[in-house]
């Protein structure tokens, strides 16, 4: 009896043993994996004892998966709503594409006399017809006659046809095409001392400068201070010296058509020597110019010349404010032969040398 207590009593020790040691084995496997099973019925042995916060292995913490609601939210474009975002876009630095209405008349150009042009109807082989536009700004088209272009663009002229049209042809489709532009164009005429005298026809905006420019400038003759402009039978006042030899540009006035620029000879700005020299000739007078200088310019005496007897014919204007003419005696063989200078006469414009022959 004594032996049978004893050996239940040694499995019942053993029984309590080893299950208090399964049980702390399934509690350490909980604190490995961070989770402690709290439903009994699930994991009976985990009633023997749970573990507090303190108890938790700090290697190993439980980290929080975030939520889809937790998520940050992507927006979701409809096509819609890119049409609006794109609308809410500030325009780049390109800016924004041009209407139809500057693309078709982007320089704002509009017709003028003599202005070549061609307009054709489509699908309509008779109805094209090239012509310029008259003085009077109209042009002559088949089934409507004439009808007014200048001041016009050439897509106004193509409507302004087109209804026109309309009487004859159902939706006519009219193309008006410009070949050249000749109205922006003025004649001008160009005359006396000029090297290329004539008419020309120069772009406008042109002025006085460029006239003289494409007539290829004026001669050593051209008197500057007595050209003139000639505008609708009335001179115009400019100073050409002032514009020419003083770089004067407020005398630089814009052309209009049918202008007259005119270059008169210069007679008093000239010195004539005549007479026993190698080259009688006009000379253009210059500020400081001598006896010396005309004769020097003149190729010299010839060998019949007699220097003694030369003089200069002067005009010259008296107190009465008469005109008359003075006659200089010039020892123009000191000057020459002897060097002496101070009988070098200093000329004048409109002098006139002579230089006599020797007879004997």
């Amino acid at each position: 009896m004594y032996q049978t207590r004893k050996i239940i009593a040694i499995f019942w020790v053993l029984f309590c043993v080893t299950t208090t040691c399964f049980g702390w084995v399934n509690l350490s496997s909980a604190q490995v994996s961070g989770t402690i099973a709290s439903d009994p019925k699930k994991n009976p042995r985990s009633t023997f004892r749970t573990l507090t916060d303190s108890q938790k292995p700090q290697a190993f913490e439980i980290k929080k998966i975030q939520s889809p609601s937790s998520l940050p939210k992507k927006t979701i474009l409809t096509p819609k709503a890119v049409e609006e975002k794109k609308n809410q876009m500030p325009s780049t630095r390109m800016g924004n594409a041009p209407s139809s209405k500057s693309r078709s008349n982007p320089s704002g150009f509009r017709l003028g006399p003599r202005d070549l042009i061609e307009i054709s109807v489509w699908g309509n082989e008779n109805l094209i017809a090239e012509m310029p536009i008259r003085p009077d700004g109209l042009v002559s088209f088949p089934l409507i006659g004439d009808i007014k272009a200048a001041g016009l663009t050439p897509n106004e002229l193509r409507e302004k046809i087109a209804v026109k049209l309309e009487r004859f042809i159902n939706g006519p489709n009219v193309s008006v095409v410009v070949k050249e532009i000749n109205s922006d164009m003025v004649r001008i005429s160009m005359g006396g001392e000029v090297n290329e005298p004539g008419s020309y026809e120069v772009h406008t905006p042109a002025t006085l400068l460029h006239a003289i420019s494409t007539a290829k400038g004026y001669t050593i003759e051209a008197d500057l201070k007595k050209a003139y402009l000639l505008r609708r039978g009335k001179k115009v006042r400019i100073d050409f010296f002032a514009l020419i030899e003083g770089s004067d540009l407020t005398q630089n006035v814009f052309l209009q058509n049918n202008d007259l620029i005119y270059f008169p000879p210069n007679f008093e700005n000239r010195v004539n020597i005549i007479g026993e020299v190698n080259k009688p000739q006009v000379i253009k007078f210059q500020e400081g110019m001598t006896v010396l200088d005309a004769v020097l310019m003149a190729e010299g005496l010839t060998e019949t010349a007699k220097p003694t007897a030369s003089k200069i014919y002067r005009k010259i204007t008296l107190g009465s404010g008469q005109k008359t003419i003075s006659n200089l005696k010039v020892e123009l063989d000191k000057v020459i032969f002897e060097g002496d200078l101070s009988k070098n006469i200093s000329l004048k414009p409109g002098d006139i040398i002579l230089i006599p022959r020797s007879f004997f």
